[in-house]
């Protein structure tokens, strides 16, 4: 039977901690605020109903760019570490975060969304966290993965209520930007690349260091094994990256466009944000539900519970008629869900490649992960928010798929 204790250890609860930060931040800067920042600036500079629509468009736009910059950032993680890498995004993002504030011009201010997309959904959501769960606990990293990606619900429980008593747009994303910078400024100091450096263990194992030393050598020597080549053959590569980008793309497009769907079948608006914040509350406990049945049944198997979940919660998305029971079970099923993508996703790709080899696989996976992620904001943006429905049929099919492909997922064993 698999541990599903939480014994990570002081050092492995703050990483836990400072990896749920991260996650928060890359659901700020990028899909979360989807339901509010387009009408938002729109309102606010006089940019045309529209400009919801193109907001969508460039938010996927910027998914699929960040498939050339999944590449890179991973590349520049294996070579310098996970807390350069935060270090180097959030003063990235937080210059971004002014620009996207200050400009009246509408095409600076499009470029932005693009611009954040790919940094903050790479280098936030993707490469630090991920690395750090992966590297610091490789036997419970689902469970680990299930507390740090707690930071992806809370974040979008908060963040719209956040944003709507600011008030201000434009107030709103410059303090948003002055965060990235405090959290550029405290990685420095809070981030670590291995437990070995601060004299911890991984996963808190009882065993003294010069065991764990060894232990990581010998997992060093493994990952370095894995070519591009070696990974590029691997079935398991494309069936995570396609399979798992699928269910992504799901939840995406359940998310970003939650409130909105809520409005449409006659949802008082003020009842629609308050569902979205009950589905991220719901959400908050699902993360740590997802995490103990990746850490007591396996990743692959919980992934398969996922899309179910998923299919369940499309259908009642699609067949929502603003009836308050309907509302309520869309509400439970959607947000139960929003925080179980950001853990089964590393923790599929470290299973599969083990602890130094999650960093080199990600390399491949990331970018088709990315990429498939994004199209839900495309698809939206092509179809038109005026028509969620045919969205979510489209997303429904490729749930169906992405269950298939997970199925033939062939899990593998690493010291």
């Amino acid at each position: 039977m698999n541990n599903t204790k939480s014994n990570f250890g002081k050092w492995g609860w703050a990483m836990i901690i400072y990896c749920a930060i991260s996650y928060y931040m890359a659901a700020v800067l990028s899909t979360d605020t989807l339901n509010w920042y387009p009408s938002a600036f729109a309102s606010l500079r006089g940019w045309g109903e529209g400009f919801v629509n193109l907001c969508n468009a460039m938010a996927g736009l910027g998914g699929w760019i960040g498939v050339a910059a999944a590449i890179i950032f991973s590349i520049m993680a294996a070579k310098k570490g996970s807390r350069f890498m935060a270090v180097f995004g959030n003063v990235i993002c937080g210059i971004l975060c002014i620009i996207f504030a200050t400009t009246k011009n509408m095409g600076v201010f499009l470029t932005m969304v693009v611009c954040l997309t790919f940094v903050a959904g790479n280098i936030q959501l993707n490469v630090v966290p991920n690395n750090i769960m992966n590297i610091w606990f490789p036997r419970k990293k689902g469970l680990a993965l299930g507390w740090a990606s707690m930071g992806l619900p809370i974040c979008t429980a908060t963040i719209v209520l956040i944003l709507n008593i600011i008030g201000n747009p434009q107030t709103a994303y410059i303090i948003i930007g002055i965060a990235c910078f405090v959290v550029a400024v405290l990685s420095i100091f809070w981030a670590k690349d291995t437990p070995e450096e601060v004299g911890a263990t991984p996963d808190n194992e009882p065993i003294d260091m010069e065991q764990a030393m060894i232990q990581k050598e010998k997992q060093e020597a493994a990952a370095a094994k894995m070519t591009t080549q070696v990974i590029a053959k691997d079935k398991n590569t494309w069936l995570i990256g396609f399979g798992h980008g699928f269910l992504w793309m799901t939840t995406i497009g359940l998310v970003s466009n939650f409130v909105t769907k809520l409005i449409m079948v006659g949802t008082a608006p003020t009842l629609a944000v308050t569902m979205l914040t009950v589905a991220a509350i719901v959400g908050i406990v699902g993360s740590y539900i997802w995490g103990w049945l990746d850490q007591k049944f396996g990743t692959k198997n919980a992934s398969l519970i996922y899309g179910v979940w998923y299919l369940i919660a499309l259908l009642l998305m699609i067949f929502q008629n603003g009836s308050m029971i309907l509302i309520g079970l869309a509400t439970f099923f959607v947000g139960f869900g929003i925080g179980g993508i950001g853990n089964l996703i590393p923790s599929i790709i470290g299973t599969c490649f083990g602890r130094f080899g999650f960093i080199q696989a990600n390399r491949i996976i990331a970018p088709v992960n990315t990429a498939i992620r994004s199209t839900a904001l495309v698809i939206i943006g092509i179809i038109g928010v005026e028509h969620l429905n045919t969205a979510y049929m489209v997303f429904f099919a490729f749930s169906v798929l992405a269950i298939i492909l997970i199925s033939f997922i062939k899990p593998k064993t690493y010291e």
